[in-house]
């Protein structure tokens, strides 16, 4: 477990981001936080964070185009979708990523969730 360890979040949603990055600050995570998918396949680019949180519904490019992208990008990354769909929660898109939130789930369980693929 490792408390250096990088975390994208990728949200169209200023308040999310701030509150998600206040979360894992706090907790001694590297954040950087993107509002959309063009952002975040240039941050990947740079960086090889270990976790990316993935909002899918934002505007320009959003979660469901660069699901794929990511992990040729960045194949050992692993990715939580962060959605406000329940829709989408036993969809391919789920299913190709690690973990599958939806947003109104406590903060706790996201620090768990992030844990759990951390610990992989």
């Amino acid at each position: 477990m490792s408390k250096k360890a990088k975390i994208v979040i990728a949200d169209d949603d200023a308040g999310i981001r701030a509150t998600l990055t206040d979360i894992l600050t706090e907790r001694k995570y590297v954040v950087d936080a993107v509002e959309d998918g063009y952002e975040l396949l240039a941050n990947l680019k740079k960086k090889s964070p270990q976790i990316v949180i993935l909002d899918l519904m934002m505007p320009e490019k959003d979660g469901i185009e660069v699901l794929s992208t990511i992990r040729s990008i960045s194949p050992n990354t692993k990715i939580i979708i962060y959605t406000g769909f329940k829709k989408y929660e036993n969809s391919i898109y789920s299913r190709s990523a690690d973990r599958f939130l939806l947003k109104g789930e406590s903060p706790e369980k996201l620090l768990q969730t992030i844990e759990e693929l951390l610990e992989k």
